[in-house]
Parts: structure tokens; C-alpha cells; sequence
């Protein structure tokens, strides 16, 4: 297995000179301007154990604790109309993402049309992607439903591709009486730049370098006034592949697209969610060990959380990947290639538990029943023909934030 093929840019000493002149820039500012900036941080550690299979570290032989979350995050809000907001994290998540330190996102948000009931503006520098429901706040453990989010939909195996990327999105939104609404359409430059990625979209860690060229993104959301939400999320990216010395793959091209639908409805204690999802994925010019193929895949996931005491949350979720809509248990695949079929889906049930301690720390329990490897870490799990069609696995994180 290659090492990663990243390494931050950002080195210790200059994190350490960031901070301290984040520190003294507020202490020394007057009350007006100190009101204008704010900093905000969070760091969670995971304990992770699964009875086959490896997910983030080797979890299966001892319990893992390779994954590890924490993040810096500053905004100064320049005028009334103009923000600059960003966040420096640190993350391992075994050797599926041991890059450590980085920039999550940095940008400029400038509102340049506003009244008190719209607004049209841009963020321009490296952004959040709006992609779903929770893929702008999936980094801080507190904003999001559980100690993982649904794999099928917000896939860890290649979470950089829709993360955050350089580019710009305009935005906007306004109120009405029908509820509120809110569109962001935009263009970046893609993250395809990892083992894990390649695994997710290529099946394994190829010799060369796959390089995202350009994406486009669009989502629209509608929060109507009976605390219900409706929103639709369309990605299109693309990237090359340039193959290494002795490579016996082709230069190649990787599509990927995706159409979402996002719902979910409030009920006082009680939140019900539900997306859909049929991504596709277009391969060509690999050459003869990877012909050209087109997989228009499908992905759901339904969700219930339930605040049944100040303090505590239930989590009940069922959540379903199919790699191909065509070739859904896999038979197909497995006939074609002698791999398992059931590297083709993933059916996982999960059950967990939340407990804020104070409102700065929170507690989580999680168990998975997985059917299915579809979205198993390529990095933690090489080994194709070893993976075990049924696993449980479980998981325990403690957060604090300030």
C-alpha cells in the first residue's frame, strides 16, 4: 500500500503563529470590533471495535482508537455584509484519512444584495460544499446525527470529494409566507487526491494519481412554516487519471454524479429524516484491466432521533447502498469477476445513544448491524476477498467543544 500522498500544508510552528495572533488580534481589539470576531473549537476521540472487518484502525483484532477529531474555527465578521470565516482540523481516521493537520475551509462571504427578508451573496476560497442535509457541519460531533453519518450518503471511504474543495458559490434565500427558502449553485476544483478515493471509485490503490479537473454543484431547500424541510442536491464531478511509469493503466477519466433528495419533519422531541440518492459513476479509457463501465448506483437512509429527556437522544437508523441499481445483490459482479458479491451493497442498521454531560461535552454509544461491504474503507480492508459479508460493530466517542 502506497503512504498517503498528502502532507499538510500547514506546519506545527506556523498553527502555533496562527493562534496566538488569532489570541492577541482579540485581546487587543475594542469592544466593537471583539463583538465582530469569534473562535470556536472541538476535539472528540473514538473507540471503535468490529467483529469482522476493519473500520478505521485494525478493529477487528483490538479496538481501534484511530480516530480522532479536532478543530479551530475563526470568523470575523469585517462589515455587516462582509465575513471571513475558517477552520483548521485535525483528523485520523486510520489509514483511510492520516493526512492530520489541515485547512477544513477558509473563504470570503460577501451578502452583496440584502433586506429584511433576502439576501443573494458569494463565498469564494476553499468552501463547504452544499451537499445535503449535514455535509456543511459534518465535522463538529455536536451538529451531527450520530458518531457516524449515514455511509451510503456521506461515504467516509472518500469524503474529500465532497467535503470542501477551492471555488466559489453564490447563494441566496429569503422568507415568505409559505416558509423559507434558501439556493446555493457553484464551481470548484475537486478533491480526488487519495488512496481512499481511488479504492471507492477505481477498487484499488493504482499506481498513478487520480486528479480532480472541475465540479458544479447546486442545492435548493425549502423550511416550510409547519417545521418540515425539503431540499434537492445535484453533483457532477470530474477527474483524470495520469498514469505512472510502467503503469499498465491507461490514461483514463472518472465522472461522477449524484441527484438527492432530502426530507425531514419535526415533531417536537422527535426528528424524522429521510435521503435518496442515485449517484452514477462513468469510467473510460482505463484500457483492458479496467474496461470503460457506467454504475448507476442507489442510496437511502431513513432516521429517527428522539430527545426523550433534556439530556438524553435516541438514534434509530436503516441505511442501504447499492453500487449498482442493475446488479443490486451483487450475483452479476460476482459471476463476472470471481470478487464476493457482496462488495456490491451495504444494508446497516444502527442504534445509539447521546448524552450531553454539561452543554461543552457530550457522550455517545453507537452499534452497526452491516450486511454488505460496500463502503468499507479501501485502506483498512486491501484485502478484497478477505472481507466478511455480515459484521456488527460498535462505537464510543466523547466530545468537548468550546
Amino acid at each position: 500500500m502506497k503512504a498517503s500522498r498528502r502532507s499538510s500544508w500547514i506546519k506545527p510552528g506556523r498553527v502555533g503563529l496562527l493562534l496566538m495572533g488569532l489570541a492577541s488580534a482579540s485581546a487587543g481589539a475594542d469592544d466593537s470590533k471583539a463583538s465582530r470576531i469569534q473562535i470556536q473549537g472541538f476535539a472528540a476521540q473514538a473507540l471503535i471495535g468490529t467483529s469482522h472487518n476493519n473500520f478505521f484502525g485494525d478493529s477487528q483484532n483490538d479496538a481501534s482508537t484511530e480516530f480522532t477529531e479536532a478543530g479551530l474555527h475563526g470568523a470575523w465578521q469585517v462589515r455587516d455584509n462582509l465575513r471571513v470565516s475558517g477552520q483548521l482540523m485535525y483528523r485520523r481516521a486510520g489509514e483511510t484519512d492520516t493526512d492530520g493537520l489541515r485547512l477544513d475551509y477558509a473563504h470570503v462571504d460577501w451578502r452583496f444584495l440584502q433586506d429584511t427578508a433576502h439576501q443573494t451573496g458569494v463565498r469564494i476560497g476553499k468552501v463547504k460544499i452544499p451537499y445535503g442535509l449535514y455535509n456543511e457541519t459534518r465535522d463538529v460531533p455536536f451538529t451531527r446525527p450520530g458518531i457516524l453519518l449515514p455511509q451510503s450518503v456521506y461515504f467516509d471511504n472518500s469524503r474529500s470529494l465532497v467535503l470542501a474543495a477551492p471555488g466559489m458559490f453564490v447563494y441566496g434565500g429569503g422568507l415568505h409566507d409559505w416558509g423559507s427558502t434558501e439556493w446555493s449553485v457553484g464551481a470548484i476544483r475537486p478533491d480526488f487526491d487519495s488512496a481512499a478515493v481511488e479504492y471507492n471509485f477505481l477498487g484499488n490503490d493504482l499506481p498513478g494519481k487520480l486528479k480532480g479537473q472541475h465540479a458544479f454543484g447546486a442545492r435548493f431547500r425549502w423550511d416550510s412554516p409547519s417545521d418540515s424541510t425539503l431540499a434537492l442536491t445535484y453533483a457532477n464531478a470530474q477527474a483524470d487519471y495520469a498514469p505512472s511509469a510502467l503503469d499498465p493503466f491507461s490514461a483514463g477519466e472518472v465522472d461522477f454524479s449524484n441527484l438527492m433528495l432530502s426530507v425531514q419533519h419535526r415533531l417536537g422531541p422527535l426528528t424524522l429524516t429521510t435521503e435518496y440518492g442515485q449517484p452514477r459513476v462513468r469510467l473510460r479509457g482505463f484500457g483492458g484491466f479496467l474496461p470503460d463501465s457506467e454504475s448507476p448506483a442507489e442510496t437511502f437512509y431513513a432516521q429517527g432521533e428522539w430527545r426523550f429527556a433534556p439530556a438524553w437522544e435516541l438514534l434509530v437508523r436503516h441505511d442501504v447502498f447499492y453500487r449498482s441499481r442493475k446488479d443490486r445483490n451483487g450475483r452479476n459482479f460476482e459471476a463476472l469477476t470471481g470478487l464476493p458479491a457482496h462488495s456490491m451493497y451495504a444494508h446497516d442498521t444502527t442504534l445509539g445513544l447521546r448524552w450531553d454531560a454539561t452543554p461543552s461535552i457530550m457522550v455517545r454509544a453507537e452499534y452497526h448491524r452491516v450486511n454488505g461491504t460496500a463502503w468499507l474503507p479501501g485502506p483498512d480492508n486491501p484485502a478484497l476477498l478477505s472481507r466478511t459479508r455480515e459484521w456488527d460493530m460498535w462505537l464510543l466517542q466523547a466530545a468537548w467543544r468550546f
